[in-house]
């Protein structure tokens, strides 16, 4: 997931291309959590180590399908001078982190953990607005921002502590999206620069995990395969997303961000992960906050 880029005047059938490949992107995301429940064969570090590694070769596939040979070395050109690649290697650090985050939580059967961290996304980007840069909040959006915190008081009753991993989840992706913007190049040639810089710490992980067991990459075709396609099951709804964001309108794309966290919601109940009375009482306080947030966004949308 990346940035969205300000929507262009496209026709019907742009807008329609569009909003499948968003569409596509948060299904594909939604459902990610049953790719890597195969992966449990694996030790996590070498999970996250592949993912970066086998993306490298799938985001340059990606940049070239996209925006072709000459424009593709233009923009990686552009995306590698000083101050571009120094933002883009502070954000792939808050975004390996992130994915670190996530596959560990999913590997150990916390996939509701991991979808509450995205359903709070959209309120914790608010916050930063009215924190960060000044922007006003609206009654629906304070509403949506106290039943939010709420939620996560009631969460913490619910787990007998506070839920860390998901608020670091929620935190980095944050911080991700925040500094990401600062980097205006095209999503694809972004992560091949950001997956370049962590492919070092990635072979990290690998030489890590291999000191405490054998890699599973090379055991079998089948894990190895498995193992490779972590590369483009990263690089592909990205670019899909990419593609999509340019085509659709913000209300649409502020919609269609509930529908990734909603599926892996359901995901992990059908992993059969405990959900007691007090997780439902949470993400309701949640659910009924976002409800308050997308009134708005459609209020607004409309009265715009």
């Amino acid at each position: 997931m990346t940035e969205a880029t300000l929507p262009l005047a496209f026709d019907e059938s742009e807008r329609r291309l569009g909003f499948m490949a968003t569409t596509f992107a948060y299904t594909f995301w939604g459902f990610l959590p049953l790719y890597l429940h195969l992966l449990t064969f694996a030790d996590v570090r070498e999970v996250l180590g592949q993912r970066v590694l086998w993306c490298v070769p799938a985001a340059t596939i990606a940049v070239f399908a996209m925006l072709g040979w000459k424009i593709g070395w233009s923009e990686i050109g552009k995306a590698l001078k000083p101050r571009m690649l120094a933002t883009l290697a502070a954000s792939a650090c808050f975004i390996f982190v992130n994915w670190g985050l996530y596959v560990w939580l999913v590997m150990t059967q916390r996939v509701i953990e991991s979808s509450l961290a995205y359903f709070l996304t959209p309120l914790v980007a608010v916050a930063v607005g009215v924190l960060a840069y000044k922007e006003r909040v609206t009654s629906a959006q304070l509403a949506a921002l106290v039943l939010a915190g709420v939620g996560i008081i009631v969460q913490a009753f619910a787990l007998g502590a506070p839920p860390w991993m998901a608020l670091a989840l929620c935190g980095t992706w944050s911080m991700y999206i925040v500094i990401r913007k600062q980097a205006p190049v095209p999503a694809a040639v972004g992560l091949l620069i950001e997956t370049l810089v962590l492919a070092p710490i990635a072979a990290g992980f690998l030489w890590w995990a291999s000191q405490s067991t054998p890699l599973a990459f090379g055991s079998s075709a089948s894990h190895s395969l498995l193992l490779l396609l972590a590369g483009p099951a990263t690089a592909i709804p990205l670019t899909a997303f990419a593609y999509g964001a340019r085509r659709v309108s913000f209300t649409t794309l502020g919609l269609l961000q509930f529908l990734a966290p909603t599926l892996q919601f359901a995901t992990g109940i059908a992993f059969g992960e405990p959900f007691t009375a007090l997780r439902a009482a949470s993400f309701a306080l949640i659910w009924i906050g976002l409800a308050c947030f997308s009134w708005d966004t459609i209020r607004r949308a409309r009265m715009a």
